[in-house]
């Protein structure tokens, strides 16, 4: 069997990209390619047709190659020859989404020959990336190399080496699969050197009983300094909300992972909210279109005297509802590849400017901070 694989692999290496005379799997008509493979600047693109071709038949999931997608001017990191993963994310956020077939939860796994970092150096170096929120996955070919006489050879070694990176981040995105402290098996954490790279198998053991299912996050709450920090793990923001005459509403079974609910005033003031990626992100318009069908279609109380404003940075829209003394704020967040949604709302017996200026006052004493912990590294 790992002959047989080896032989497979050596064809990464010699194979036309044969795009039109292997048909593709027929598309998920809510997610078209599950799997997008985006070679970068001078990454083979016959390497990453081939790849493409390849774990699409061995994970059972349509993986497709793109074209070289330019990338714009980056520069290393201070005194070293490495760069920033990040910055793969933000450079190439906007041409991702322009490919074709893109759906809501397709990955993408950016192809580049540069030798990689994150912009804290923690690490020697990098040789993959991961941000499950943008559902975006940068890979080097830049350690995976043979060499001879001190030249780096693209062989059978650095093409293993590589499918099997790329297998693994599909399969732990997209497939559900768990890492494993097997040193033998595909998903075998953590990958300390080239050698442990080398000493694990094609396959993932646990295959057969992984549940193909798309990764989440929980968001998680903890109080630091009188506010509720706020964060998900695959995030790049933290929201932190004044805890005072707030408590932390249990979830309910189809409560979406990556929600939050609070409430005060014994029930009169209700904040709930979401981390979700960018990608998501239509527009303070557009999500206000899409409340407004929502009312309508529950029978809730007309909306009247809608308002659009910006508030600290936040696209807000404040509105009231007729017959309930009720007033509720819609706002939005959008920074680093992520959208903090948010809904406030105080159901109290005074005049609406009453309401919405207290609501002002709530998302007023609310800060937003970046964090660096949203990634998987390897």
């Amino acid at each position: 069997m790992l002959r047989r694989a080896i032989l497979l692999l050596a064809c990464l290496l010699c194979l036309p990209p044969a795009r039109a005379q292997t048909p593709a799997p027929a598309p998920d008509p809510l997610d078209t390619v599950a799997v997008y493979l985006v070679p970068t600047e001078n990454f083979p693109e016959v390497l990453a047709a081939n790849l493409a071709r390849m774990l699409t038949r061995d994970t059972g999931i349509w993986v497709k190659a793109s074209l070289a997608v330019p990338i714009a001017e980056m520069a290393p990191l201070a005194g070293s020859n490495q760069y920033a993963a990040e910055d793969f994310f933000e450079k190439l956020l906007p041409q991702t989404e322009k490919l074709p077939g893109v759906g809501r939860k397709t990955l993408f796994l950016l192809l580049t020959t540069r030798d990689l970092n994150t912009r804290s150096q923690n690490f020697r170096y990098q040789i993959s990336y991961h941000n499950s929120l943008l559902n975006m996955s940068v890979i080097s070919l830049a350690r995976l190399f043979s060499y001879q006489d001190g030249q780096p050879l693209m062989d059978v070694t650095a093409a293993t080496r590589f499918y099997k990176m790329c297998k693994r981040a599909i399969g732990e995105a997209r497939l559900g699969w768990q890492r494993s402290g097997d040193p033998s098996d595909l998903m075998y954490a953590p990958i300390m050197s080239i050698e442990d790279l080398d000493k694990i198998g094609l396959e993932h053991k646990g295959a057969a009983l992984a549940v193909p299912v798309q990764r989440v996050d929980q968001v998680g709450i903890a109080t630091v300094d009188g506010a509720y920090q706020l964060t998900v793990p695959a995030g790049t923001l933290t929201l932190s909300v004044p805890a005072l005459g707030l408590s932390v509403q249990e979830k309910k079974g189809d409560a979406p992972p990556r929600s939050f609910a609070l409430s005060g005033q014994q029930g009169a003031l209700s904040i709930a909210g979401s981390f979700e990626s960018v990608h998501s992100f239509r527009g303070a318009g557009a999500a206000w279109d899409g409340d407004l069908s929502e009312m309508k279609a529950q029978g809730a109380p007309e909306p009247s005297d809608a308002a659009f404003e910006n508030i600290g940075g936040w696209n807000v829209v404040l509105y009231d509802q007729r017959g309930i003394n009720s007033s509720s704020m819609r706002a939005h967040y959008v920074k680093d590849g992520t959208w903090i949604d948010l809904r406030l709302s105080l159901v109290k017996k005074e005049k609406p400017a009453a309401r919405r200026e207290a609501l002002r006052q709530r998302l007023k004493a609310m800060t937003v901070s970046a964090r660096n912990a949203g990634e998987r590294k390897e």
